[in-house]
């Protein structure tokens, strides 16, 4: 038995609020970056240009000073624009023998100053180095990060040193301090609207998906004359078209199961009548062979003897064909190796005399005829096993009689050979012109079967027979 699990009502609503705060946060999280990086850029940019102007001013008033290496005025000009520049955080004259004034603010009182010998690529930078501001970690340990710009001194031509800037990155601070303030606001407003949105929006959305989860449950239970009745459109109305197209063809399918069941019912019951008729007539020619059976017993002609024998051999081949019929999985065609494996048997068991022994061998491809080919098939070659059986071997302990039938190229369906290793026959004989009940009743069975019959006596007697199958037409 299986059970049925209801999904749960509020999953899509769920997964779609959700989906809309992750996108919200998203949204926000990126725009926040981008501003982020934006204003850094935008301060960067601003510091740059104040630095550089402002490092073009000291480069203009104390070149002179440099170049006669008066560094008392160097050092009373730089502490000066310290005072005058509360933005600077440092400012540093590096000289080309190796020396550095290192001028810094002191907030508990006068500007601080010193001159030592300073290493390193960043108080001798190469040339693109210079004139570019780039944010790093302050190297007097005033703050933690500041705008360091380096700026090249010349003086008629010669360059005598570099400036170095430290700006404060206060305002940086500040800008980033408020996108986070105005991100944050703005993306709690977006998260509130998005969480609305989406959940109207799921709930539209799941209500023509609610209905055609009902439609789906009532088609489930057989009600395939049901039909989804959604007002939407897009996706969701292709969805309901498709259910009912669906819905539609499954109970035209099952209208044609219904008939076809009820037509293998009717075929079942015709079929099981048509064994049961065969069944009969099968019994009915055992009694008629019982008959005749009784009938040569109580004779004491012998020609009769024999005409009884015959008919008696004749009816039983026709009743053995209705056994198989009623027996094998079809009963329109005949399995012909069974069928002749078994009269074969049969016509040796009543034909060969005391004290002889007598051999029929098959070669019978998968040859399956219809009824009305089996039959004068099946006599004939009852026929022709009895005259050899009786005629071709006398005197002789042993004799084996061949039997070939299989599928022939050519107009011709099938080719059936019966030859006997027996004393023949002069080839003179013309079987057309033979007196017997038995020939003629071969000629007349051949003839019927539109066939052609060919005659060899040399090495025992040999009739070939070539013949189409007919062509039944079903009455049922």
């Amino acid at each position: 038995m299986i059970h049925e699990t209801q999904p749960k009502r509020s999953s899509i609503l769920r997964r779609v609020t959700l989906m809309a705060w992750l996108v919200a946060v998203l949204s926000v999280g990126v725009f926040a970056v981008i501003m982020t990086l934006q204003r850094q850029y935008s301060v960067q940019t601003e510091l740059e240009g104040e630095a550089r102007s402002l490092a073009q001013a000291i480069e203009h008033d104390i070149g002179r000073d440099v170049t006669a290496k008066r560094l008392s005025a160097v050092v009373d000009h730089c502490l000066s624009t310290l005072q005058q520049e509360k933005n600077v955080v440092y400012l540093v004259v590096t000289l080309k023998n190796g020396d550095s004034l290192v001028h810094t603010p002191n907030p508990n009182g006068p500007d601080h100053w010193q001159r030592i010998a300073l290493k390193g690529k960043v108080w001798y930078p190469g040339p693109e180095d210079e004139n570019r501001g780039s944010i790093l970690k302050s190297p007097f340990y005033l703050q933690d990060k500041c705008l360091h710009y380096s700026h090249p001194g010349t003086m008629g031509g010669s360059q005598w040193g570099w400036i170095h800037l430290g700006l404060s990155l206060d305002r940086y601070q500040d800008s980033i301090t408020a996108i986070y303030r105005n991100t944050g606001m703005a993306g709690a407003v977006v998260l509130i609207i998005g969480a609305l949105v989406a959940y109207f929006l799921a709930r539209n959305l799941i209500k023509p998906l609610r209905a055609l989860q009902t439609f789906a449950h009532r088609v489930a239970g057989g009600a395939l004359n049901a039909r989804a009745n959604i007002d939407a459109g897009g996706e969701i109305g292709d969805l309901a078209d498709s259910f009912n197209r669906m819905v539609e063809s499954l109970e035209q399918h099952q209208v044609k199961l219904r008939e076809s069941i009820k037509s293998t019912a009717s075929l079942r019951e015709k079929e099981i009548l048509l064994r049961e008729i065969h069944h009969r007539v099968k019994n009915n020619m055992q009694i008629l062979t019982s008959l005749l059976r009784l009938q040569t017993r109580q004779t004491d002609s012998l020609p009769l003897r024999q005409v009884l024998q015959e008919s008696e051999a004749r009816i039983r081949s026709m009743g053995l064909l209705h056994e198989k019929l009623y027996q094998s999985e079809s009963v329109t065609t005949i399995d012909m190796q069974g069928y002749l494996r078994t009269l074969t048997a049969e016509l040796i068991r009543t034909n060969t005399p005391a004290g002889t022994h007598r051999e029929v061998k098959l070669d019978v491809g998968e040859v399956n005829l219809g009824l009305d080919t089996a039959l004068p098939c099946g006599l004939i070659i009852t026929e022709l096993v009895t005259n050899a059986l009786k005629y071709a071997f006398p005197n002789r302990p042993h004799g084996t009689i061949y039997i070939s039938l299989h599928e022939a190229p050519g107009d011709e369906n099938f080719a059936l050979t019966v030859w006997d290793d027996g004393i023949g026959i002069d080839n003179s004989f013309d079987v057309t012109k033979a007196t017997s009940l038995g020939m003629r009743l071969v000629k007349m069975l051949i003839d019927q079967l539109n066939g052609k019959l060919a005659f060899d006596g040399a090495a025992g007697t040999k009739i070939e027979i070539q013949f189409k199958e007919s062509q039944y037409k079903m009455r049922l």
